[in-house]
């Protein structure tokens, strides 16, 4: 029995099964909010959520019948209100008790 190089072996393991790799792009367009795609199935329910439009074809092109929508993410206020609490006067912490410096002699190694 031969013995094969473990990476070549997972190479090879990797390009029977149908995996590739893909270089991804930066996705982020200025101004675009954020965003997902939703695949649904043939009776309209939610079968897959993809971040890369290309990934939604995909799957649609696997299934036939399947289609797939944008969903925006919903927005983030800019302003943001916060009630407040007025107090009497400004609290302070109690004054702090200095501890006498310890009698211990240093320990000599």
């Amino acid at each position: 029995m031969r013995k094969q190089n473990q990476r070549n072996h997972l190479k090879d393991s990797s390009s029977d099964v149908g995996l590739t790799t893909r270089k991804l792009q930066s996705q982020i367009v200025a101004g675009e909010p954020p965003h997902y795609f939703e695949v649904r199935n043939l009776d309209g329910q939610r079968y897959v959520h993809c971040g890369l439009e290309q990934d939604a074809i995909a799957t649609c092109e696997m299934h036939s019948g399947f289609t797939y929508h944008k969903v925006y993410l919903p927005h983030t206020p800019k302003t943001v209100d916060v009630s407040h609490t007025r107090m009497a006067s400004d609290p302070e912490l109690s004054p702090q008790k200095i501890l006498p410096e310890s009698e211990l002699q240093p320990l000599e190694l």
